[in-house]
């Protein structure tokens, strides 16, 4: 009987401790053009978890205050991790890409990485969790070619009314001469 007790209270022990070397994550994310919607961040363990071969080991939304919001992320355990933020500015937990695959949404990945296309290098987005609080900074910004992209989509027709406009003054200036 005395060694089932003991079993219990190890079993029970273990259950309500935190890992002996959990760290912490303080997160600062920057570059909002706005208050709306919510700061959403993934966290990933490891390079497979970076490349989508397994699941986010946390996905946190928070809201923003002043173009910057704060996320902290306790009892982490031991490992490298990355980071992927961006403005979920209308808060539908997602990063909104309906053309070419193309982020709507500004974003940025931890350790400050960027690239034009594509995404960071795994080697440029790690960082290690050990015993001491580890501190990020990401500051979030629309992609080169997503920009375009909705120009393109606001720009184009209204070229295309100022040319047409042009041309129809143009030929009204003709027939009167």
């Amino acid at each position: 009987m005395k060694h089932t007790l003991s079993a219990a209270a190890l079993i029970a022990g273990l259950i309500t401790t935190t890992p002996a070397n959990a760290g912490q994550i303080d997160l600062r994310i920057t570059g909002f053009t706005n208050d709306t919607g919510t700061a959403r961040i993934l966290l990933f363990k490891g390079e497979d978890g970076y490349h989508g071969k397994i699941d986010a080991e946390r996905i946190d939304a928070v809201s923003i205050h002043g173009g910057k919001a704060n996320w902290q992320a306790k009892d982490v355990p031991e490992g490298s991790y990355s980071i992927i933020a961006h403005h979920d500015t209308d808060a539908n937990d997602d990063l909104d890409r309906p053309f070419f695959s193309l982020p709507l949404e500004p974003y940025g990945y931890s350790n400050g990485a960027w690239v034009s296309a594509g995404i960071p290098d795994w080697e440029d987005v790690a960082f290690k969790v050990g015993a001491a609080p580890v501190q990020q900074v990401i500051h979030i910004r629309m992609n080169a070619f997503a920009a375009l992209g909705q120009m393109a989509l606001i720009g184009v027709p209204s070229l295309l009314v100022i040319i047409g406009g042009l041309a129809l003054f143009r030929s009204r200036q003709v027939s009167n001469t």
